[in-house]
């Protein structure tokens, strides 16, 4: 199942269909050919597959969204870019007390969502420094 999504995540989104039609045909996939309904956690939580497949959907398209607007500036040789996301954020999980919207940050310390379904964006800044 793990490796079915892996595989087919990726290429879903990609497609000419939103990330939501994504999760939902993928889900309709594991559960008619792996008879799939729930995702079991380690902490035993169970989870629809449908609601685990579109939260791992979306974070991977906004991963591979945010990934490519970091790569613009970069090969333009803008070092700075201004991070949007929401207001109790952090940099690298929710609960980190770096929080991340409108912080200056540099390319290259990517990190393109903190946690599925983040909303993060980022702005180029050519005015700007980060310290």
């Amino acid at each position: 199942m793990r490796e079915t999504a892996r595989r087919e995540v990726p290429l879903l989104a990609a497609g000419n269909m939103t990330a939501k039609q994504a999760a939902r045909n993928l889900a309709h996939r594991l559960a008619t050919d792996h008879k799939l309904v729930h995702v079991v956690y380690r902490n035993g939580a169970r989870v629809p597959v449908r609601a685990w497949v579109e939260i791992a959907t979306l974070a991977k398209s906004a991963v591979a969204y945010n990934a490519s607007t970091l790569n613009r500036p970069r090969e333009a040789g803008v070092t700075s870019v201004e991070v949007f996301d929401g207001l109790d954020c952090g940099w690298t999980s929710h609960q980190d007390p770096d929080k991340a919207t409108r912080t200056l940050r540099t390319v290259e310390e990517e990190w393109p969502i903190s946690h599925p379904p983040c909303r993060r964006g980022f702005g180029s800044r050519p005015d700007a420094e980060v310290p």
